[in-house]
């Protein structure tokens, strides 16, 4: 059990903050009207903003937390980040889903190329 909160735990919390902090840049404007209007915050927005945050948490969370469970610890991260990528496009449009995968890309061949390297480090300092 306890192996298992350490493995979700992380993940929950990066969404949960990413989820949250954008879903305030954009329901900002429109918590500030209403308290403008009615010096409160009304509880139908309240509930709309937890309600909107929960479904969007429990979409962006579910492959990573999935892969997590599975042992499957580096993919899982790779796939929340990834998906938080495209969360941010989805909620501000700003495109960071294509420098993510490059950078998944680039450090994926930056790790084959290190193997390469040692294996024929190792190869020519045996002989």
């Amino acid at each position: 059990m306890y192996s298992v909160m350490k493995k979700v735990i992380p993940i929950l919390l990066i969404s949960a903050a990413t989820v949250a902090l954008l879903n305030y840049v954009s329901y900002e404007v429109v918590i500030l009207i209403a308290q403008a209007q009615t010096d409160t915050i009304p509880t139908k927005l309240i509930l709309e903003l937890i309600s909107t945050v929960a479904v969007h948490l429990a979409l962006l969370s579910a492959a990573p937390l999935f892969l997590s469970v599975t042992n499957r610890k580096l993919t899982s991260y790779v796939a929340l980040a990834i998906l938080i990528a495209i969360y941010t496009t989805f909620m501000t449009g700003v495109n960071a889903a294509g420098p993510v995968v490059v950078i998944v890309i680039f450090s994926y061949l930056s790790f084959y190329g290190y193997l390469k390297a040692q294996s024929i480090y190792n190869y020519f300092r045996t002989k």
